[in-house]
Formats: structure tokens, C-alpha cells, sequence
């Protein structure tokens, strides 16, 4: 999105330069054979125009492209925080398990993105799927640990999606150093 933006005031600016120099005739005075030559540098311009922006569009899609890559690798545990795609919004929280259930974790929430500030001081539902990874903070690094090895009262930050009012966890990380209050 920022390059077609850059790529609009590039455009712009091209245009901008161009007006006084094809108003006043190109600089000639030479009539319709010098017309005749403004209004083919007009038409190359307007090619190297749309080559530049077919360009840039090219380039969004190959940025797309990477995206998609970085959430692929974010779903099987890979990467680090997921790509935002249009129709899917991510949440990150952390705060302190206040109950478990097999299908959810309440959690006491301290901090987190603008989905969760709402939230922050309360107790938030957050869903859990079989797809959801569990980690735990060891100075060596994270390891994988089981839902079952969750404890009320553990710090944890969880990254995930959101519909609506609904929090999914993708990710949940126990005793990060940086998420206790």
C-alpha cells in the first residue's frame, strides 16, 4: 500500500513538471510539427506511466505473496508474529490465567492490542482450537509444552485472531519475562 502511494505522488509530481513545459508549447515555436511531437511525448509518458504503476502492482502482489508466506509459517509454529491479511484481525494480550477450561482460557488481561485495551483490568474468554501451539519460557529458549501444563495463575501472552467479540488463540506463551505486570 505505501509504494502505490509513493508511486501516485511520483505520478503526480511527474505531472506537475510536466504542465508548463507542454503549455507554453513544449518551448518551440514551431507550430503543428512541434504539436505533433508534444502530443507523442504526451502518449510516451502516459506508457512509462502505466509501466510504472503495472510495476508497483506487480509489487504489491509479490508483497501479498509474502504475507501469506509469514502466516503459513506463523500456523505451523514457524516465524514470528503473524501477517495481517484483509477479513482476518489479530489480537496479542498478556496477562494472568484466571480459569482453564478444555475449550477456553480466562485470562486477567494486563496489556495488548487495540482489540484487547477494552478489555485490560478483566477477565477475557479466549478460545483454544487443537490447532493452538503452547509454549513455554525457559532461559534456553521456548519449548512446547501441552494445555494440560497450564496453571491458573500463570503469566502468559497469547497471540491470536478476533471476530467480532470472539478471541481465538493461535499461540500461547507461559512465563514470558516481559508479560508480568
Amino acid at each position: 500500500m505505501k509504494k502505490r502511494w509513493a508511486l501516485l505522488i511520483v505520478v503526480l509530481a511527474l505531472l506537475v513538471a510536466a504542465t508548463p513545459v507542454l503549455a507554453s508549447g513544449g518551448g518551440n515555436q514551431g507550430g503543428n510539427q512541434n504539436g505533433h511531437q508534444n502530443q507523442e511525448q504526451n502518449q510516451d509518458q502516459d506508457k512509462n506511466q502505466d509501466q510504472e504503476q503495472n510495476q508497483g502492482e506487480g509489487q504489491s502482489q509479490e508483497q501479498n505473496q509474502n504475507q501469506e508466506q509469514n502466516h503459513n509459517q506463523e500456523q505451523n509454529g514457524q516465524g514470528g508474529q503473524p501477517a495481517s491479511r484483509p477479513g482476518k484481525q489479530f489480537f496479542t494480550l498478556t496477562g494472568n490465567i484466571s480459569a482453564l477450561d478444555p475449550s477456553a482460557i480466562t485470562v486477567m488481561v494486563h496489556n495488548g492490542n487495540r482489540f484487547v485495551k477494552p478489555y485490560v483490568g478483566q477477565d477475557l474468554v479466549v478460545s483454544v482450537t487443537g490447532g493452538t501451539v503452547y509454549r513455554m519460557y525457559t532461559p534456553d529458549g521456548c519449548v512446547p509444552i501441552d494445555f494440560e501444563d497450564l496453571e491458573i495463575g500463570d503469566s502468559v501472552s497469547i497471540v491470536g485472531s478476533v471476530s467480532g467479540d470472539a478471541f481465538t488463540a493461535q499461540r500461547v506463551t507461559v512465563d514470558v519475562p516481559c508479560c508480568t505486570p
